[in-house]
Parts: C-alpha cells; sequence; structure tokens
C-alpha cells in the first residue's frame, strides 16, 4: 500500500500502478495510444528501442537519436556518406562498422563518438576517454 497525500488527509492506494486520481497508468497510455496515432507509433518505437539494447547498445543509441530528431536512415545516410543499407543493418544490430563512418553518423545526429580505453592496474580499474576528429 502507498500512502498519497492529498489536501491534507492522508488516502491509501491499493497499488503502486495506480495514480492518485484512481485510474492506473496503462489505462491511461492505452487510452492515449487509442487516441494518437503519433503517440502509438513512439511508444512502439521506444519498445523496439529497449529489446535492441539488450543486444547491441551502439544500434539502439543511434536509432533512438535518430528517431528523436525526424531523421530517416536515408537522410543519415546520405549526409554521413554512406548507404541507406549500412544505416539499416547497423540499427538492426547486425553491422557493426569502421570507426571513421561511426564518426560520421554520430557527427550527423549531433553527436560526438568518444571511444574509451580501460585497464585494470592493481585492482583498480583506469579509463581514458579520446574522441574521434575528423581526419
Amino acid at each position: 500500500m502507498t500512502t498519497l497525500i492529498t489536501s491534507d488527509k492522508f488516502r491509501i492506494v491499493a497499488s503502486s500502478t495506480e495514480s492518485p486520481i484512481g485510474r492506473a497508468t496503462s489505462e491511461a497510455a492505452a487510452e492515449r495510444a487509442r487516441r494518437s496515432p503519433a503517440y502509438r507509433h513512439a511508444r512502439d518505437e521506444y519498445a523496439r528501442i529497449r529489446e535492441l539494447r539488450k543486444a547491441n547498445p551502439v544500434a539502439a543509441h543511434l536509432r533512438e537519436r535518430r528517431f528523436e530528431l525526424g531523421l530517416t536512415q536515408q537522410q543519415v545516410a546520405k549526409a554521413a556518406g554512406t548507404s541507406h543499407t549500412a544505416i539499416s543493418r547497423l540499427e538492426k544490430g547486425t553491422h557493426t562498422p569502421q570507426l571513421e563512418t561511426l564518426r560520421r553518423i554520430a557527427a550527423v545526429l549531433d553527436e560526438e563518438l568518444i571511444i574509451c580505453f580501460q585497464r585494470n592496474e592493481d585492482g583498480q580499474v583506469e579509463r581514458e576517454y579520446a574522441a574521434l576528429v575528423a581526419a
């Protein structure tokens, strides 16, 4: 049970999935999805990204960022100087691009590609980061 404060009075809520006004959040989300195709599309896309993140965090990040910017795979490919097929395979997690290609894609997505070197030194983890810059 969760206790919520409402107008100087306590009230008991049966479940943490229930909102203070008594409507389950899943019901509200379902209603929003029913009314809004854009909401439904975004919800479904983020669900796919969450699943992809389990297998390939880099691919999931690039796909999510492209979605946030409202860019198509074709637009990213053209601006990064690569093929639509390469972007599609990268976002599916079935292709690992060269670092230079990944740097160009990151630049199109208004991000900077940072790599990390990690080693264990006397039981301590040491990390060194480096930004990949255009040659």
